[in-house]
This record gives C-alpha cells, structure tokens and sequence, in this order.
C-alpha cells in the first residue's frame, strides 16, 4: 500500500486538534523582537542626480565659458575694446541712436559682457543684481578705455577665474551638461543638413547614396528627441 502523504500540520509542524495544552511536543519558541524592513526612500532623480545649486553653477559656468570664447574670438579678429573710441562715445546717447551707431563687433562685445557678468553676480547677490554690481563687476572684468595690456590680461585671467569657480561648484553637473548641450549642437546641425537635402529632393532625384545619408540623419534627429 502506497505511504499517504502528510497533512499539511506534519509539514508545518503544527500540533494535532486533539493535542493536550500541555503537550511541550509541539512548542514553538515566541518571537522576542520584531525587526522592520524598512526600504530607504528615494530621494535623488535618476535621470538628474544633482542638486539644484549643481545645476545652475554649471549653467552659469557654461555661460562663462561660451562667453570668454565670443570675447576671446572678437580679440583675435582685430577688435580691441581698450581703444574703441567711438563706440564707447556712442554708447551715452539714446538707445535708438546707439542701436544704429555701434558696430557689429561692438554688441557682440557688450552680449558677453552682459552674459558673464551675470552669471557672475546671480549667484553671488540673488535674483537682484542693481547698477552698482554691475559697475564694480565691469570695472574687475571687463577691458575699459585705455587700459595697458598688462591689466587687460588680468581682467582677462578674472573672467576665467569667475567659470572655473562657478565650474568646481557644479562638479559632475557640468560635464553632463556641456555634453547635453553639444549634443543639441550637433542635432541643430543635423537638422540644417537634413532641410538643405530635402530642399534638393524636391529638385531632382536623389542618389542611393545621397538617400541612405538622409534617411540616416533622419534616425539620428528623430532619436535625439
């Protein structure tokens, strides 16, 4: 005869109905703690992990950067804003007149200024930066009329100084995004490319090879949003 299988107190070790009280065969010691699990909240954004102060020293900082380049790049076209004589007068009269007076090199001189030096000081004042701030800023950073070559440099070593501050802030923050921005660089370029070729599509026939670029850069614009 087969062996009938236990029942489910055999297998659990739980006495029988008819088991006595007393009966120690089947005592089970109590349970003198009870210990909690307790899962660990989340408490960081995956895909941003950084703090708020984090992210926006690396905004600031990218500005800095990206404005020392423009200033750097107007230098070595010839600009000299030390002996810009009459864009520095044309900067008194009104708005409109100095709109239309200034040169080109001249406003993209004074956008940088403006994008560095309020990068600077949002940090370190709040969200209110009066005049004074931005004189003293200017008058530390920025070349004036006549300033020697020696002071040009310094205030030059000054604005470098102010993003590599702004950059130890943000520490991994600033990696990630200068690689978020290049990366929205190249996909603004792609997509000039990509309406450059469509434009062609409409005029003759594209090559297989011509066709296998654009459908390429339409994967890669597409997978960028």
């Amino acid at each position: 005869m087969a062996e009938q299988p236990g029942t489910a107190a055999d297998v659990l070790g739980l006495p029988p109905k008819n088991a006595a009280p007393w009966d120690t065969t089947y005592s089970q010691p109590a349970q003198q703690t009870i210990t909690p699990v307790v899962t660990d909240p989340i408490t960081e954004d995956i895909k941003n992990p950084f703090t708020d102060t984090q992210n926006k020293a690396a905004m600031f900082a990218y500005r800095q950067l990206k404005a020392i380049e423009e200033t750097d790049a107007l230098i070595a076209g010839g600009y000299n804003p030390g002996t810009d004589y009459w864009n520095y007068i044309m900067a008194f009269l009104p708005d409109i007149v100095e709109g239309v007076a200034t040169t080109t090199q001249y406003k993209l001189w004074q956008r940088a200024v403006t994008d560095l030096s309020t990068a600077q000081l949002r940090p370190e004042t709040g969200a209110v930066i009066n005049d004074g701030e931005i004189i003293w800023i200017q008058d530390t950073m920025w070349d004036k009329i006549n300033d020697p070559e020696d002071v040009r440099k310094a205030k030059r070593e000054a604005r470098m100084r102010a993003h590599i501050g702004n950059k130890a802030v943000a520490g991994k923050a600033y990696d990630r995004l200068v690689e978020a921005m290049e990366a929205g660089d190249v996909n603004e370029s792609n997509k000039r490319i990509l309406a450059s070729m469509q434009r062609i599509a409409d005029t003759r026939q594209l090559t297989e090879r011509e066709q296998d670029y654009m459908d390429r850069l339409k994967r890669r614009i597409d997978e960028a949003k």
